[in-house]
């Protein structure tokens, strides 16, 4: 089977080195480039699997990169990863609502790649993003009010509001973190749901709402079925009735 395909985009030439080492010794085909504008020019003419790209970079940065790719044919378009500095969290939110499957955030490991790179290939498409809309109110009441949206299975709305509540300079909160892994989780998105669990205990190490929705999937993956409920957590008085795919086995 022909290995997979995957671009490397990073201005930094001692980042796209390491990178470059650690997956052509998984037996992946690596290409690189040193900006948006040269990711755009492979990505039409090699047509790679999968692109690992940099946030933060001249002539066309990675958020460009992927709104340039949303004119792109869904067959013509790599799979992104894509990369941030530690405590751009937010960024590579708003990045995965371009579009983005996972997000790593520098410094990484030749380990973190391997494992992000592989679960990304194996992982569904996932359906194309809709636009946003503008919300008001305080970030305790946005919070709430994505709750609800969740409680009634209203996705649409509460991704929405979640991707603009990223802009807030309060977001780093475990509630955040948790509403919006339950949001992914309901999409089917489970690696993003994990990551963003374990986020939340990154920030508050006892919030219960995320310690037992992680290990509720956990447990989703070890048997394909659950009756344990997603938590959305108890500031918000709701405990909401777990939609989960059944096990293809």
């Amino acid at each position: 089977m022909k290995p997979a395909s995957i671009l490397i985009t990073d201005d930094e030439s001692g980042i796209r080195l390491m990178l470059r080492t650690a997956l052509e010794s998984d037996g992946y085909s690596v290409l690189e480039a040193s900006n948006g504008q040269e990711a755009l020019d492979v990505v039409q003419d090699k047509h790679p699997d999968l692109m690992v790209l940099d946030l933060n970079m001249p002539v066309m940065d990675g958020m460009a990169v992927l709104e340039h790719m949303k004119a792109l044919a869904s067959s013509d378009r790599p799979r992104v990863i894509v990369l941030t500095a530690y405590g751009s969290i937010p960024t590579a939110v708003k990045a995965t609502r371009l579009g983005a499957m996972d997000f790593l955030e520098k410094p990484i490991t030749p380990v973190e790649l391997r494992k992000s790179v592989h679960g990304v290939l194996e992982e569904p498409d996932p359906d194309s993003p809709e636009q946003v809309t503008n919300i008001p109110g305080v970030f305790d009441e946005v919070l709430a009010r994505i709750s609800k949206s969740l409680r009634m299975a209203d996705y649409a709305t509460a991704e929405a509001m979640l991707m603009k509540a990223a802009d807030s300079r309060h977001n780093q909160t475990a509630a955040y973190f948790n509403l919006l892994g339950v949001l992914y989780e309901a999409q089917n998105r489970l690696r993003l749901a994990d990551k963003c669990y374990n986020k939340a205990l990154n920030v508050e190490a006892d919030y219960a709402p995320a310690l037992n929705n992680l290990r509720r999937l956990i447990e989703l993956r070890r048997t394909g079925r659950t009756e344990m409920t997603i938590q959305l957590g108890d500031e918000f008085e709701d405990v909401w009735m777990a939609r989960l795919p059944e096990s293809k086995n």
